[in-house]
């Protein structure tokens, strides 16, 4: 019995100590929880015991990020005409401040002979060869300024050419204007070889050449202000600056007047023919052409 007693004694205690063993419970025994703080152990306690019910979200795959290179700006048609405007703009500045830089005592004459008459007649009879070429350039900078005009016109008015884009039509306008003061500078100068009016004629074409020149001048103003300004007030800036040019016009008539006083009171028909034929008939077909152009 003693026997027995020896032999099963050690088997149950090694029995009772395999159900102690640190190493088979739930906690790691390498773990020092107990000199942690309470949050920091809570934190590092892991459940070892897998639960077959427990669902875990997958996770999705993150899509691959593509590289591609950007499209190249598309320029529209407006973008293309708003840039061509405003280096047209920035040209024509250019030009007439290096004019004035250039000539400014032959263009502050030009503006006073204006409406002095004994001014026109000095910058007259004192025109050399080195000043007429100014004056030269300077007339040739007023058909750039007024086929400028012309295009802003058409635009306002809806005025179509058959030539397309900005630059074209613009050239287009200058060498309508070159075409149309061309031609009345060759009709005087045919009148002056057929009649005994060469001295008055060549006076008049210079008294056109200096109000061309200011006329140049004031339109560049008065193209920054059609192009710029707000919507509402584009109209009534064109028709602003139709006003000026009809008020110029009508100054170089009566400055022609005081050429021609004269032939006004010896030859009234034959200066009224002039009048007609010249001055008022080119006017009558420009309206002519905008208003079947406008209807």
């Amino acid at each position: 019995m003693l026997k027995r007693i020896r032999t099963y004694l050690p088997l149950f205690f090694l029995f009772i100590l395999s159900t102690a063993l640190p190493a088979q419970g739930n906690g790691n025994p390498f773990e020092l929880t107990d000199r942690l703080p309470a949050e920091a152990a809570e934190a590092t306690a892991v459940d070892t015991q897998a639960n077959p019910f427990d669902v875990y979200p997958e996770r999705e795959e993150e899509a691959p990020i593509v590289v591609t290179r950007p499209d190249a700006p598309q320029v529209s048609g407006t973008d293309n005409q708003t840039r061509s405007i405003v280096f047209i703009h920035l040209l024509l500045v250019l030009l007439v401040t290096s004019l004035w830089v250039l000539f400014r005592d032959l263009l502050q004459q030009c503006v006073r002979a204006i409406t002095n008459d004994n001014v026109m007649t000095q910058l007259y009879r004192r025109r050399s060869g080195g000043q007429i070429s100014a004056l030269w350039m300077c007339y040739l900078f007023f058909l750039l300024s007024a086929g400028f005009f012309l295009y802003l016109v058409s635009i306002e008015f809806g005025i179509t050419l058959p030539v397309t884009g900005v630059w074209g039509r613009w050239l287009t306008f200058t060498l309508l204007v070159m075409g149309a003061v061309g031609f009345k500078l060759v009709l005087l100068t045919l009148l002056g070889r057929i009649y005994p009016l060469r001295k008055e004629l060549s006076r008049y074409t210079f008294l056109l050449m200096v109000f061309s020149i200011l006329v140049g001048i004031l339109l560049v103003p008065i193209n920054l202000l059609i192009s710029y300004a707000p919507e509402s007030f584009r109209h009534s800036f064109l028709v602003g600056g139709m006003v000026v040019l009809a008020i110029v016009y009508l100054l170089h008539l009566v400055r022609g007047l005081f050429i021609a006083n004269y032939y006004v009171g010896s030859r009234p028909l034959h200066f009224l023919l002039y009048i007609c034929t010249i001055e008022i008939a080119p006017l009558l077909l420009v309206y002519r052409y905008l208003s079947n152009a406008l209807t």
